[in-house]
């Protein structure tokens, strides 16, 4: 007998915090009581003569504009949390979501990723690769790229490049999965981001139902 997925739970470590999506009317006031908290948590010996109000104030935009950037997507069930390593710059250094999809098997998943690395190229990546890899959910296996994003310096010709990680989690003998995506801010955010976003799956709980 085959089983669903009724539900999940993606517990995040230390840095990671969660964004109240699914409750769009909160996520302002989520973000700047998170912003005011973290900037007052760090240490006076850490702290540049530019954290002020106004470094709150750019970091509770920040937050802000995730979530309302995954509710604009219209997808329900999202998870989605955001890393701050150092509130102090003011800055995001990475967004995730995390959500089910009902009937999207492991090969069909897996023949997306590999026509999109195939043709790269076509969408503008300046590098897309395979991940593979095993959680205690399931098993894995998803794409590392970086994307180019021109025009966004103001400069004809020049890219940003983005850091992204998108991995499926296939429980056995369900026909669903679970999918993470990962943005880093930057390119060099994450010192190795497709295992460190694996390792995060160590976090992951699901509630599986017979069919």
């Amino acid at each position: 007998m085959s089983r669903r997925i009724a539900g999940f739970e993606l517990r995040l470590p230390e840095s990671w915090h969660v964004v109240p999506t699914e409750v769009p009317e909160e996520i302002d006031a989520w973000a700047r009581a998170t912003a005011e908290a973290l900037v007052a948590e760090v240490p006076a010996s850490d702290r540049p003569e530019a954290v002020t109000t106004d470094i709150t104030d750019v970091l509770a935009e920040q937050l802000a504009d995730v979530g309302r950037a995954v509710v604009d997507t219209r997808i329900g069930g999202l998870q989605t949390a955001v890393l701050v390593r150092h509130p102090e710059i003011g800055a995001v250094d990475a967004m995730l979501t995390i959500g089910s999809q009902l009937d999207l098997g492991y090969d069909v998943f897996a023949a997306q990723l590999a026509a999109i690395v195939e043709n790269s190229e076509e969408h503008d990546f300046a590098f897309a690769g395979r991940v593979d890899g095993t959680a205690e959910a399931g098993e894995v296996t998803g794409m590392h790229s970086m994307i180019s994003h021109f025009g966004d310096l103001g400069i004809e010709g020049t890219a940003v490049l983005e850091e992204r990680v998108v991995l499926g989690v296939f429980p056995d003998g369900c026909p669903d999965m679970v999918e993470l995506t990962a943005i880093a801010r930057s390119v060099g955010t994450f010192d190795d981001m497709p295992q460190e976003m694996l390792d995060l799956l160590a976090g992951l709980a699901l509630e599986l139902e017979a069919a």
